[in-house]
């Protein structure tokens, strides 16, 4: 049976049309919403619903293009306590995102890669995946508060 993925899975990504047995699309795929099956109505559904993704992709991608223009060279300053060069704690994705939040950037602190945790006083070299495509490196720079 021919069927349409409507989440990506093991099987391909998302609008690929596949075959697979009959039973499997009958009793897992079509009930739980991950696929439906490939007729000819549900191939224009599915055309004009990749092209509306594909402009609101494009949209996403300029939006996270315009962001990392903004943060270019931005450096994130965190000022904490610490004794001997050690931080009481760590510095956390949620503590760059209020940072950056305060610097007038709304961003997501999930998307924050940070390559080791944050336990000492220094420079470290930080990235935000604003897109799949559009990934902004930034310096986090952490210092002993006073």
């Amino acid at each position: 049976m021919q069927v349409i993925l409507l989440e990506p899975s093991r099987l391909g990504k998302t609008g690929e049309v596949v075959s697979v047995k009959d039973g499997y699309a009958r009793n897992w795929l079509i009930p739980q919403g991950l696929a439906v099956s490939a007729t000819r109505t549900n191939m224009k559904t599915l055309e004009a619903q990749l092209r509306s993704i594909e402009k609101r992709q494009a949209q996403e991608k300029a939006v996270a293009e315009d962001l990392a223009s903004r943060l270019n060279g931005v450096a994130v300053e965190l000022s904490v306590r610490a004794g001997e060069g050690k931080i009481y704690g760590a510095v956390t994705h949620q503590d760059v995102a209020n940072s950056l939040d305060q610097l007038g950037f709304d961003v997501d602190r999930r998307k924050i890669d940070m390559p080791k945790t944050v336990k000492e006083v220094g420079e470290y070299d930080i990235a935000y995946r604003a897109h799949p495509e559009v990934t902004i490196p930034m310096k986090l720079v952490v210092h002993a508060a006073k």
